[in-house]
């Protein structure tokens, strides 16, 4: 091997390691996906982007669609968090933690959004919360049901 390509290879190697050694500073039992998926219809192209992290009984996940069709390009969001309440201020806000103490705040009285709750959630609840936003970003639906 010459000695030009020695650095190279080194510098690849330290790349590599520290990259596992941040993959290996995640919690114990975590598990993280991510896809992509574009599919060609008759009234044009869908592309998906889906990421999620799994870490114990709690999750984190986010779906993006993107339709580019004839009448224009159309966005959705969806996501979903399954963790314990921390705070919930009823038809206000609610706050939902995940692994690593991470937490996630949601406003249920936002212009334009529709509020699903299921009556016993309380803080303290394991839930699973959905929050799905259209093209406009002004039209949002947030469903809340507890998780067994």
């Amino acid at each position: 091997m010459s000695h030009c390509m020695k650095p190279l290879l080194l510098g690849a190697l330290g790349a590599v390691c520290l990259v596992s050694a941040v993959a290996c500073s995640k919690a114990p039992g975590t598990e993280e996906r991510k896809s992509e998926m574009t599919t060609q219809t008759s009234q044009g192209e869908v592309k998906t982007t889906s990421e999620s992290t799994r870490a114990g009984n709690t999750l984190e996940a986010k779906t993006e669609t993107k339709a580019d069709t004839p009448g224009g390009t159309l966005k959705g969001k969806v996501e979903t968090v399954v963790g314990t309440v921390t705070a919930y201020e009823f038809g206000k806000r609610i706050e939902v933690m995940t692994a690593e103490k991470k937490t996630h705040g949601f406003s249920l009285d936002a212009k334009d959004t529709v509020v699903s709750i299921d009556a016993a959630v309380a803080v303290g609840s394991r839930v699973r919360l959905t929050e799905q936003t259209g093209d406009d970003n002004k039209a949002r639906r947030v469903t809340v049901k507890l998780e067994g």
